[in-house]
């Protein structure tokens, strides 16, 4: 919604700022007629549009670094006395000024009285519309390229949170396979420790060999600490395996998301591509 608000904005303020006036502006250091426009977009793609725009009508040429002259201007409604139209560049870095000059064969300044002024504003408005009309296209190409980033984006999105899903899966299977193994392991400590607790207190035994006792002793105390660190480790696996269910749960609603982004931005694209395709 926001590229789209920028995209209207952006049309809508190039459009209000490229009306067509009639006034005295400067050709050849002196004040004449002319028709002249404003335009915020830049001074090269706009130089490059007029002379696009010129060429259908006649020869162009740059007779200085400002300007863009028609010669040889084919049949239209114009009076007979025109002969040249000067197209005079000026900026201030902020804003493009566009004045056409309507010539006869000295190069003079057409007076109103002779040039047909309706014609003369036709031209210019013309061109206005074909160079709005390459900037809206150009808009619509960086929309579509901002969209294609965004898509882009939500795809790698998408598949960051598959592949933490695959993992989650994988670390809860390793979990779970540890949590099988513990009773048996537990199961098989436990009858050791029995074996040798039987064994402390055989009579027969510890009287046979006096050091019998304190490595029975050692032993069942060892034994003891591998019971505790089964049980410690399988609570720490529990407590992991209910944190990756969880966290599986949530990644679940991520890639729901992420996956219902992904389809938007689809639709989006689409669109944007629509749109270029009819301004073209």
């Amino acid at each position: 919604m926001k590229i789209l608000t920028i995209l209207i904005f952006c049309l809508f303020l190039t459009k209000l700022t490229a009306q067509v006036y009639q006034g005295q502006n400067l050709h050849g250091g002196s004040n004449g007629l002319s028709y002249f426009m404003f335009s915020n977009q830049d001074e090269k793609d706009l130089e490059k549009d007029l002379e696009g725009y010129l060429k259908n009508f006649g020869k162009t040429t740059k007779p200085a670094k400002n300007i863009i002259r028609l010669e040889k201007i084919k049949k239209s409604d114009f009076p007979d006395e025109l002969e040249t139209i000067d197209v005079i560049f000026e900026n201030n870095k902020k804003i493009q000024k566009i004045s056409f000059f309507f010539l006869d064969k000295n190069l003079d300044i057409l007076s109103s009285l002779k040039l047909k002024e309706g014609e003369a504003t036709d031209f210019v408005e013309q061109f206005k519309k074909f160079t709005i009309g390459k900037l809206e296209i150009k808009l619509a190409q960086e929309n579509v390229r901002m969209v294609e980033s965004s898509l882009n984006d939500a795809k790698k999105d998408q598949s960051k949170i598959e592949k933490s899903l695959e993992s989650n899966l994988k670390d809860q299977e390793k979990l779970g396979k540890k949590l099988d193994s513990s009773p048996e392991m537990l199961t098989k400590v436990l009858s050791e420790k029995e074996e040798i607790v039987g064994a402390l207190y055989n009579e027969t035994v510890i009287a046979a060999d006096k050091n019998t006792k304190e490595e029975l002793e050692k032993a069942s105390g060892k034994k003891e600490k591998e019971i505790q660190k089964i049980q410690k480790e399988k609570a720490k696996a529990e407590t992991k395996l209910s944190k990756k269910e969880t966290e599986f749960d949530a990644l679940k609603d991520e890639l729901f998301q992420a996956k219902a982004m992904v389809k938007s931005l689809e639709s989006v694209l689409k669109d944007a591509n629509t749109v270029l395709i009819n301004l073209k």
